[in-house]
């Protein structure tokens, strides 16, 4: 924790323009990291995993914000217009992900199973190389070829549709 609060308070100032609801963030996001240890599977680095935690707790927040009901006699607040604005820049960021989501399952689903079952195991089902050879009766070699070849599948798809 200690290695990483400075990363998290900062990011979390960032977001909330306000060193105390910043604190409070970064508290609430070490305590989901902790919670959340025994399912980190070392796929990226660890303040990577951390940043991300981050962002979806900013992302809830700015949600929960949007749908607050406006109090009439609610003192004027200047900083409200920046929130606002880093809300809509956060949901379109979230609209963005979830279209390449989209994207990113509609060339799975093309792929043939020989390619598609592997990928699907190792980067929904986050079973490492070990399980997948042996739940599909596979040489671990012969996995990474195939997700390899998965994956190239699918950037020259998505190449070609950009083109």
């Amino acid at each position: 924790m200690d290695k990483y609060q400075g990363m998290v308070y900062s990011e979390a100032l960032k977001f909330t323009k306000n060193p105390d609801e910043a604190e409070d963030i970064t508290q609430e996001i070490f305590l989901k990291a902790f919670e959340s240890l025994s399912i980190f599977k070392g796929h990226s680095k660890f303040p990577t995993w951390l940043y991300k935690i981050g962002k979806n707790i900013a992302l809830s927040k700015a949600r929960k914000e949007k749908n607050t009901p406006i109090d009439s006699h609610q003192e004027f607040n200047p900083n409200q217009y920046q929130d606002n604005r880093w809300s809509q820049v956060t949901l379109e960021i979230e609209n963005l992900e979830n279209e390449m989501k989209q994207k990113v399952r509609s060339l799975i689903a093309r792929l043939p199973s020989i390619y598609k079952k592997p990928l699907v195991l190792y980067y929904f089902e986050n079973m490492s190389y070990k399980e997948i050879s042996e739940h599909l009766d596979i040489k671990i070699n012969t996995l990474k070829s195939y997700i390899l070849r998965g994956k190239d599948l699918m950037k020259s798809w998505m190449n070609h549709e950009e083109k």
